[in-house]
């Protein structure tokens, strides 16, 4: 970026140096066009800035997001998830993804809704064509 702006220092002092000014229709646009360049490039820099802020909270914000998760879920290596959990896998009549329930689940009388299309996965009338 640096770069960006000494070339736009040397085309301004070029101008000077040449004696360029607003008074003749050439003039008035190579002074335009260096001042546009000029403002273009401490723009470009300003978002180059405030995108490195940015960038750099939000690494902030995702070791938090993650020291969050350790905190509810444990870690990968904890033995909170055994394989002594089952799973049931359920086609969705909605949408027919494939998705997956804990077993213990079904011996609730709470209803199951597909976690991709958010309907029922036991429909009554569904069921009544099967009898």
């Amino acid at each position: 970026m640096d770069y960006l702006i000494e070339k736009v220092a040397y085309l301004k002092g070029l101008m000077d140096g040449l004696e360029i000014d607003d008074r003749t229709n050439e003039g008035k646009i190579l002074v335009n066009i260096v001042d546009i360049l000029h403002d273009i490039v401490h723009e470009i820099d300003d978002l180059n800035a405030s995108k490195d802020e940015l960038d750099e909270y939000i690494q902030t914000i995702d070791e938090d997001l993650s020291d969050v998760e350790n905190e509810l879920y444990g870690d990968d290596d904890d033995d909170e998830y055994t394989d002594d959990s089952h799973y049931i896998e359920v086609e969705c009549p909605h949408c027919h993804e494939t998705v997956y329930f804990a077993d213990d689940l079904f011996d609730t009388d709470n209803e199951l809704y597909c976690p991709n299309c958010n309907e029922s996965i036991y429909d009554e009338e569904l069921s009544d064509l099967d009898d």
